[in-house]
């Protein structure tokens, strides 16, 4: 099996902490283990080819563009196709809502609306780390709930923007993927929440910039993990919600006893923020 790479990433997140991740493109024929240990589970994703996978005593036949999981302390073993082996991505991670995905089949799909946001190899990306842990954010928060109500839609697109804040989100996608009218939708957010939907994500990612630099992240860092691609309109809208630049911010904990204070970085779905 050729391994294409695997990289640890520098990750210290509560909820949902991609500790490393990698592709793999298999011999024919080839026969592998997946076997893990401790609280690690591990994500596979079929980009192409065919295979099976042997989880506990039973034995699945993924497709391209399915999912299956590795649990904690599981042994699993798979064989590729001899004309056309797999090549497939995996996702090593923990965190207090890991235990979720286990409320998912073996192996499962992904809606095509999902899947066409996720992660895709044979395209370029800026921070690698940051897609993966946002696609990692987004499947959780996508296939582990329940789809809300109609009459919950707000709540949806609060609990959306928790978890892909990183990623480019508009309210037309937003209003496209409930399926009702975006102006109505921007209307009722406002008036519930207290703020627009994109103010609202803004507030969402300086947040959790904030704790990004709390755990010493750099600057630029901070800014392209909570989807600032240019560092100096971060800097400005950092300045304009929190009163400090982000060096400010940084040197301002270096000064305080609380600059290593615990690591929370998701504000809670159920808890919108809105202005006073």
């Amino acid at each position: 099996m050729r391994i294409h790479y695997q990289l640890m990433l520098k990750q210290s997140l509560q909820d949902l902490n991609p500790i490393f991740m990698g592709e793999s493109e298999c011999e024919p024929s080839h026969e592998g283990h997946a076997s893990q240990s401790g609280n690690c589970y591990v994500l596979y994703r079929i980009y192409r080819g065919k295979g099976k996978v042997r989880i506990g005593d039973t034995t699945y036949s993924p497709r391209p563009g399915q999912f299956f999981l590795i649990p904690p302390g599981e042994l699993g073993s798979f064989t590729t196709d001899k004309e056309d082996p797999w090549f497939f991505q995996w996702i090593g991670f923990t965190g207090t809502l890991a235990h979720d995905f286990l409320s998912l089949p073996p192996v499962f799909d992904v809606p095509p609306s999902l899947f066409a946001r996720l992660y895709d190899p044979r395209t370029t990306t800026e921070n690698l780390v940051t897609r993966i842990t946002s696609d990692l954010f987004l499947l959780h928060a996508t296939l582990t709930h329940p789809a809300a109500p109609r009459s919950d839609y707000i709540q949806w697109v609060v609990e959306h923007i928790t978890a892909s804040y990183m990623q480019k989100l508009s309210v037309a996608e937003l209003a496209a993927e409930l399926g009702i009218n975006a102006c109505h939708l921007s209307r009722q957010f406002t008036k519930k929440i207290g703020m627009s939907i994109q103010e609202y994500l803004l507030t969402v990612r300086v947040i959790n910039a904030k704790l990004y630099l709390n755990k010493g992240y750099s600057v630029k860092e901070a800014a392209l993990m909570c989807g600032f691609n240019d560092p100096n309109n971060f800097t400005k809208l950092f300045k304009k919600k929190t009163g400090y630049s982000p060096k400010e911010w940084k040197k301002k904990l270096a000064l305080s006893e609380d600059s290593r204070s615990p690591f929370q970085p998701y504000p809670p779905a159920t808890a919108p923020l809105a202005k006073k």
